[in-house]
This record gives structure tokens, sequence and C-alpha cells, in this order.
């Protein structure tokens, strides 16, 4: 056997090494819960939910919030860009 192969069958090793080590790893993850999505349960009245906790409300503001922080930066570069032209 010459050096050349032996060095390429080690690394063949360690590569499958490494392959089995990963599988092992990604064994003890759960399946994807993308893959078959499900309804809410029915047992859960959304409303009351939706009343304690008023999420879109909350979105609504946090995308006012968003846009406000969004138009300031904006502005904020285009100023810079202003200033540094007049300089």
């Amino acid at each position: 056997m010459q050096i050349g192969q032996f060095f390429i069958d080690l690394l063949n090793k360690i590569i499958e090494g490494l392959g089995a080590i990963l599988s092992l790893i990604l064994q003890i993850f759960p399946d994807s819960p993308f893959s078959q999505p499900s309804s809410p349960p029915s047992s859960v009245n959304l409303g009351y939910i939706t009343w304690l906790f008023d999420f879109p409300t909350w979105l609504s503001h946090i995308a006012a919030l968003l846009t406000c922080l969004i138009v300031y930066y904006s502005v904020r570069v285009v100023a810079r860009w202003v200033k540094l032209i007049r300089s």
C-alpha cells in the first residue's frame, strides 16, 4: 500500500466517523413541527386569550414603532449625506 492511499483511506474513515456522529446528534432532535401543520385545539377559546393579551393592538404598535425607527434612521443617513456634500 502506498502512503498516499493510506492518507486517502484515513481521511475517508474520519469523514465517515464525523458523518456517523452527526447522524447520532440529529437523531436526538424531534421531527420538524412544520412538516404537518396542526390547527389550534378546539377546547381553547382564542377569544379569551386575545381579550387578556390584545395581540392585534400589540402588533399594530410594534409595526408603528418599527416604521418610526426606519424613518428616523433613513432621515439620519440622508442628513449625514447632505452634510457631507456641503462640506
